[in-house]
């Protein structure tokens, strides 16, 4: 099971609440304002190597667009102060792409990409620095929240979520108007050819590539490390929400398997106590995700480097029914507790058509407190989703468990339905 600090939990609460949908065009400024463009941030790359960060802007409307006067404006480690700044020049055509990148990037053909050369050696961030697309003292777009020394587009390639003729400005930063893919993929500067684009693809969750298929189930030279490989198994009983066995197959030795990336909240036990969706969870994925396992088909994937057991020698692995991630089914019905914001090395090794398995999971997890379902309703959403198998006025208010066989429905259909 994994944990995380809850300083990370307070910030992507943080990310949320600060930020929203809402967009910048030339109707939100006063009639005594120029129009802002409708100029947007569509892509950024943190690069493994900095000198290779690049940043592309789009002009999703089919005018032309002045660049004198607009600025990026860089603020670096925190600061609520411009720490650097590049003024724009030219002009730029509808439905273009405007590159900016370092005089010392050292990825095959990129220069030759780039409408903007920094000189410097590099662009002025480094993941963790936000900065603005800036007109007439106006944000017309965003990356990050200035005043914040955390970790905006580190480590990945930001690509700006939607249909390109459908990018929209906005003035506040919200992290899920972009798709985090995989670090340093500058296959993608200056193109739509990214598969995952839109909500749906992205609601509809990742797929088991076959490119797994030649991975080892069992790291090369180890013996209890994980190798990113897949077998095909048997289900045998579930436990709980995040817990099922199943037959040994290959270098699977079988048995319990944990569910790497959730942890849904507990049923009772001999060391631990019902929590409120305890029972939910349980029934989830007992009644609907494992149900009729005879007529389903389930693989266990290992994780690149991560060890194959837990503490209490219980596997640790991801769980495919039917060709679909039970981690992500269970999240985007609100009913583990928070998945990880942070990136680790096993995160990066392990994706869909280049998008990390984990963001499909933060997106997941994104909509159902929007929608405040599950563990992301009552009590921290106030009008959000009381758990059926929970009485929270007994005890004096501290709450106790009202059944083991709650009443309650998928708000999904599985898409083997």
């Amino acid at each position: 099971m994994k944990k995380y600090f809850s300083l990370a939990l307070f910030i992507s609460v943080l990310l949320v609440s600060c930020s929203d949908s809402s967009t910048l065009s030339s109707s939100d400024s006063s009639s005594s304002e120029i129009p802002l463009p409708t100029l947007v941030i569509s892509k950024v790359i943190t690069a493994t190597a900095s000198r290779n960060n690049i940043i592309e802007l789009y002009n999703p409307t089919s005018d032309t667009i002045l660049l004198m006067g607009i600025t990026l404006d860089f603020y670096s480690n925190g600061s609520q102060e411009i720490t650097a700044q590049i003024p724009l020049e030219g002009t730029l055509n509808g439905e273009s792409y405007f590159v900016l990148g370092s005089a010392s990037n050292d990825i095959e053909g990129m220069l030759e990409l780039m409408d903007y050369v920094h000189p410097s050696g590099i662009l002025p961030y480094n993941g963790n620095d936000a900065f603005e697309l800036v007109f007439d003292n106006r944000v017309i777009d965003a990356i990050g929240i200035k005043g914040f020394d955390i970790v905006f587009s580190g480590n990945k390639t930001l690509i700006r979520l939607g249909e390109r003729s459908e990018y929209l400005p906005s003035s506040t930063y919200n992290q899920f108007n972009f798709i985090s893919y995989l670090p340093d993929q500058f296959q993608y500067i200056k193109n739509d050819d990214h598969e995952i684009k839109t909500h749906e693809a992205l609601y509809d969750g990742p797929r088991l590539e076959e490119r797994y298929a030649s991975y080892p189930f069992v790291k090369e030279g180890t013996t209890n490390a994980g190798g990113g490989g897949y077998v095909q198994v048997t289900n045998i009983s579930i436990a709980d929400g995040d817990t099922a066995s199943f037959s040994p197959s290959g270098s699977f030795t079988g048995g319990s398997v944990r569910y790497y990336y959730i942890n849904t909240p507990e049923v009772d036990g001999n060391y631990v106590r019902a929590e409120p969706w305890g029972y939910v969870a349980s029934k989830y994925n007992k009644e609907f995700i494992m149900k009729n396992p005879s007529q389903s088909t389930f693989y266990i994937q290992s994780l690149l480097g991560e060890s194959l057991k837990e503490v209490n020698n219980r596997s640790l692995g991801l769980v495919w029914v039917n060709g679909q991630l039970s981690q992500f089914l269970i999240v985007r019905e609100g009913l583990s507790e928070d998945v990880s914001i942070l990136y680790s090395a096993i995160d990066i090794a392990m994706s869909y058509k280049n998008v990390p398995y984990l963001f499909f999971l933060q997106y997941a997890e994104h909509f159902a407190k929007l929608n405040g379902w599950g563990t992301k309703g009552f009590p921290s959403n106030p009008e959000g989703e009381k758990s059926p198998d929970w009485n929270y006025s007994a005890a004096g208010g501290v709450g106790a468990l009202a059944t083991t066989d709650p009443i309650w429905q998928p708000k999904i259909p599985l898409p083997w339905n």
